[in-house]
């Protein structure tokens, strides 16, 4: 008989250990997450690479995506992953982002550099709100709370309706 239990408790522990397994398998983030169409993961600078693990910077796009984000409707965030006020900038952003219920896009300008002189971002984090193409309302800087960042998006939309 305490064999029978003895057997018991070790397929017990064996489904409980499978289980358990299981369930981290199942709710474990993807590390899957690459947005750098054409650079190659090795080419990127170590800022960038540590940010494709940073549950912040889930909405980065590339230079033939923003062209075409921005010709519908939305905001785009220009940042730098060595921009400490960026940063500091983006979780405060993201939350505002949610209590709107919006979307946004992320370009990194460490990487594509050469677009900072394209749409004249003379700072990071810069916003721009576009709408068929054209620039709506811009910031630039850490607007420092949820509140400050939540009236800009709703200015920029509304701006966006009159325009």
């Amino acid at each position: 008989m305490s064999n029978k239990i003895f057997y018991g408790i070790i397929g017990l522990i064996i489904v409980a250990f499978v289980g358990v397994v299981i369930f981290f398998q199942i709710n474990q983030k993807s590390t899957d997450y690459y947005p750098y169409d054409g650079i190659a993961k090795e080419d990127l600078s170590g800022p960038s690479k540590d940010l494709l693990t940073d549950e912040n910077y889930q909405d980065i796009i590339i230079p033939k995506d923003l062209e075409n984000y921005k010709n519908g409707e939305g905001l785009v965030y220009f940042f730098s992953p060595t921009c400490s006020y960026c940063r500091a900038a983006t979780p405060v952003l993201n939350k505002a982002i949610d209590n709107l219920d919006m979307e946004y896009k992320q370009f990194n300008l460490l990487e594509y550099q050469k677009f900072a002189q394209t749409y004249q971002i003379e700072a990071t984090p810069t916003l721009i709100y576009f709408k068929d193409g054209k620039e709506v309302k811009r910031v630039s800087g850490n607007l420092g709370s949820v509140e400050n960042f939540e009236k800009f998006l709703k200015e920029a939309k509304e701006e966006a309706k009159n325009a």
